[in-house]
């Protein structure tokens, strides 16, 4: 599998995540269990516990090639977007931050990891 991290992916993780890291994080994440959301078709939602916190995560997934491309993160209690996240009310801001992403991609800031 591939996981694709860029830049302004990155810096969220980092201002949100204190206790873990990016390989921490990569290393959490599997694709069968019960903590993969399907959210809107490419588009997935995932909970993730570590000892002291629960993050949330929005990715882009392509189920054929087996590739992440992580969107953006947040603690589970932030209000404002996890608790009720959805389409139709955050759509805007989910696709900005597919956008920076995209931004990041295409000026090449990014890195992948495999597993």
């Amino acid at each position: 599998m591939k996981f694709i991290i860029t830049d302004f992916f990155e810096k969220q993780f980092n201002k949100i995540v204190s206790d873990m890291s990016i390989n921490d994080l990569v290393l959490k994440i599997n694709i069968n269990s019960k903590n993969f959301i399907n959210f809107k078709d490419p588009y997935v939602k995932i909970k993730l516990k570590t000892n002291n916190k629960t993050y949330r995560l929005v990715i882009v997934f392509d189920k054929n090639e087996l590739i992440i491309l992580f969107i953006n993160i947040f603690d589970k209690k932030d209000k404002n977007y996890w608790e009720n996240l959805s389409w139709d009310i955050h759509k805007k801001d989910i696709l900005n931050w597919k956008d920076k992403n995209q931004e990041c991609l295409i000026s090449w800031k990014y890195y992948n990891i495999y597993l």
